[in-house]
């Protein structure tokens, strides 16, 4: 005769009823992690890496890494994320590849370093398609392509990297490793300067003030230069100086009360 649970557990099955789902152990480590609680932290790295994910280990070479509720050592983080990337954890390759490439706690190779990242960016990690991008586009540890860089750039944009949003609007403003297309620049640096990011902010304000993609509006670029101005970009306050010896100062009280009105939006969690 079958128990009461397991007797119940067939019934749910049989009926279609869904069960609750398991807790994602590297979701709670993350948040026991933004709260300190690093004893908890490593447990639930630990479970993931053992249930098979192995970007648990990541997380715990991040952690001796850092020195999260452990002593910081980065030789140990280096063998922690080696063995990671070897069961295949693209973070940690990823890890591996900056590590590398400022020489910390590994040697500084450049070659190293491009082959790890970019093989974590055919992958799909966003983070290691900026990166690889930009060491293609710099010519580090490989000859320079800019068309590739962009290509990565693109892709990592479209998971909401905010860095690579920024490249790869700024390639598409002035036709740098693909043809230029200023109106679909100002669509992915709006993106980013909706979140408060300067680098969006500054090159929204260049792109009214010059009508690239768009009409020429100066009130409107004094509003993104002042909002950027304020978050210490020193171009932009330049550009916002320049720019009022062509308004009046009506149109500029304008524009400071629609600077003042404006708030960013909040990126959405991973």
């Amino acid at each position: 005769m079958l128990r009461p649970l397991v007797f119940l557990l067939a019934i749910l099955l049989h009926t279609g009823v869904a069960l609750p789902e398991e807790p994602d152990p590297i979701k709670t480590g993350r948040d026991a992690l933004n709260d300190q609680r690093f004893t908890e932290a490593a447990k639930n790295f630990q479970a993931a890496y053992t249930n098979g994910d192995p970007e648990g280990l990541f997380y715990l070479g991040r952690m001796q890494e850092l020195g999260l509720g452990t002593q910081a050592d980065s030789a140990r983080a280096v063998i922690i994320y080696q063995n990671a990337a070897r069961e295949g954890s693209v973070r940690s390759a990823n890890r591996l590849g900056l590590l590398h490439l400022d020489g910390n706690g590994v040697l500084q190779d450049f070659e190293a370093a491009r082959r790890l990242i970019c093989d974590a960016a055919t992958k799909g990690l966003d983070s290691a398609q900026f990166n690889c991008g930009v060491l293609m586009a710099q010519g580090r540890g490989g000859e320079s392509d800019l068309a590739g860089a962009v290509s990565y750039y693109a892709q990592a944009a479209e998971q909401q990297h905010i860095g690579a949003m920024n490249l790869y609007g700024l390639a598409l403003l002035r036709g740098n490793g693909i043809d230029a297309d200023p109106a679909a620049a100002r669509r992915w640096l709006e993106k980013t300067a909706a979140q408060g990011n300067t680098i969006g902010l500054f090159t929204l304000g260049e792109i009214y003030e010059k009508g690239l993609g768009t009409e020429i509006d100066l009130q409107q670029a004094h509003v993104y230069y002042n909002l950027a101005s304020a978050r210490g970009n020193q171009q932009a306050r330049l550009a916002r100086q320049r720019i009022e010896q062509n308004l009046t100062p009506s149109e500029i009280e304008d524009a400071q009360a629609l600077a003042r009105e404006w708030a960013p939006v909040q990126s959405s969690p991973e």
